[in-house]
């Protein structure tokens, strides 16, 4: 069982090398192990950040339509801060993608 465990880090290490004939001729260590460990945790990463961004801006969006629903005379600056803070959602998401992005990559 615990080979069965191995065996998706080390596939996934040598899905990532540059040259497969290389990944194909080398045996598999833990030298690989860790290296599909990192591209393993790396995809994690990157799929849980967009998940967080998502609802992150989902919920903003929620509450801002329903303040908007509220108080329809202070929509303008209900739906600028919004904006504002959807993007500075997006960039530290892009940021953060960006560091797994070069743990995966690396």
């Amino acid at each position: 069982m615990l080979q069965l465990v191995w065996m998706v880090p080390v596939l996934l290490a040598q899905a990532s090398e540059a040259a497969p004939q290389a990944a194909a001729a080398a045996e598999p260590g833990l030298g690989m192990l860790a290296k599909g460990l990192g591209v393993l945790g790396g995809v994690l990463g990157a799929g849980l950040i967009v998940i967080g961004s998502a609802r992150g801006i989902g919920q903003l969006a929620g509450s801002a339509v329903e303040a908007i629903a509220r108080q329809p005379e202070a929509g303008g600056r209900i739906f600028t801060t919004m904006i504002i803070a959807a993007a500075l959602i997006e960039g530290v998401t892009l940021f953060a993608l960006i560091i797994c992005l070069l743990a995966v990559f690396g």
